[in-house]
């Protein structure tokens, strides 16, 4: 009883071993079993064979046990992408169908592997079923339909989200003339996922309400505009190539645009030793060159209120201005005493003076309403040699507007 247990279980063993030997085909030679007659040469011949065998095609799939892929293939074919391919020793085919001897019903064969040395020329093409892609291979020498492998559809990664560029930038200079160009730089923003294409310039004044706003494309990032009058804040921010747009701290900056001319008046006192005393006003405007230099134009009155000598005077007086240390001027220039008193006494004519003077800002900014103390002395061009008995020394205070 023994013995006979043990020449069956080797009986059954050995069935099976054989059953996996025949499941188990390779192949040296393609065309003996050809699904197709004659071997296909081009795309449209192997696209008109499926269209024209779709009956055996769809029968051979379901002996593949693969009905659901049939109406895929079958309708794919006609459209996707299909190429020449060598295929080398060992390329495994996990089913084919073919027709025996190239006639007859479909069958199916199954774990195929190329055996020869040589590589087959096949057709391969991908057809799409579910979240599957199936790659075929149809060997040209018989046209038999093979599944080379399948493969999950690649999940669609969403795209991360735009990242908004960043902004830096300099404005040069902060501080200038009213109308001057001044330069912005956001050449040093940058965006992380991108290219900034533009940038945008605002300029606010103190209570918000936006003065200016430009929008400049450009690749270098570098602009000018005319500087706005008065102390505004100037904010720059920066647009990516996806539409982002975005500012920083690093992107405002204070801008300060200065008027060239400002008003001014002067209200002070001569005294003249020879003697004479004489109280002076005059009213004028200021133009400045530069942060240092201006030109002062004035006319006003002097009339005399003490002294033996001298008459009132009408005064033109034309200066210029050096401020220096922030708070202190010289002032340098020419100016018109004129009289209706004797031409003949130089204390009474008219004349053309030399002008100068000292002074320094005692009250308020320099860009707003402020007060400066002065000293000035002025002598007749054709006197300086009698400045002491004839000049006129004085002092005063210069409003500026």
């Amino acid at each position: 009883m023994k013995r006979f247990s043990l020449l069956f279980v080797i009986m059954l063993f050995c069935l099976a071993v054989l059953g996996s030997a025949q499941a188990a085909t390779v192949i040296n030679e393609f065309g003996r079993s050809p699904f197709h007659k004659p071997p296909l040469t081009s795309v449209e011949e192997l696209r008109a064979m499926v269209d024209g065998k779709q009956a055996e095609v769809r029968k051979g799939f379901s002996l593949a046990g693969r009905d659901e892929l049939a109406e895929p293939f079958i309708t794919q074919i006609r459209t996707v992408s299909i190429e020449r391919v060598e295929y080398p020793h060992g390329t495994y085919l996990p089913w084919m169908f073919y027709k025996k001897n190239g006639v007859g019903t479909v069958k199916i064969s199954r774990d195929v592997t190329w055996g020869n040395t040589d590589t087959f020329p096949g057709f391969t093409f991908d057809v799409e079923h579910g979240d599957t892609i199936a790659t075929f291979v149809i060997p040209l020498a018989c046209g038999n339909i093979a599944l080379l492998s399948e493969r999950p559809k690649p999940v669609a990664v969403a795209p991360p989200p735009n990242q908004a560029p960043t902004c830096a930038m300099t404005v040069t200079p902060q501080k200038a003339f009213c109308g001057e160009p001044i330069t912005i730089d956001a050449g040093g923003s940058a965006d992380p996922d991108g290219s900034i294409t533009s940038m945008s310039i605002t300029v606010v004044d103190p209570e918000g309400t936006i003065l200016t706003r430009e929008e400049i494309a450009t690749g270098a990032l570098v602009a000018q505009i005319p500087m706005p009058c008065g102390d505004n804040t100037l904010r720059v921010s920066v647009i990516d190539d996806d539409g982002a747009e975005s500012s920083s701290a690093q992107c405002v900056a204070g801008v300060q645009g200065v008027d060239r001319v400002r008003v001014l008046a002067d209200v002070g006192f001569y005294r003249q030793f020879d003697p004479g005393t004489y109280l002076f006003g005059r009213v004028g405007a200021e133009y400045r060159i530069n942060e240092d230099f201006s030109v002062l134009g004035m006319v006003g009155v002097a009339p005399q209120i003490d002294g033996e000598d001298g008459e009132t005077a009408i005064l033109v007086d034309v200066l210029g201005e050096y401020s220096f240390a922030s708070i202190y001027f010289v002032n340098f220039g020419l100016g018109g005493w004129l009289t209706d008193g004797d031409s003949d006494l130089e204390t009474e004519d008219s004349q053309l003076d030399v002008i100068l003077g000292l002074g320094a800002r005692i009250y308020g900014e320099p860009e707003a309403f402020n007060t400066s103390l002065f000293v000035e002395i002025r002598s007749a061009v054709d006197e300086l040699d009698g400045l002491k008995e004839y000049g006129r020394f004085g002092a005063g205070l210069r409003f500026r507007f």
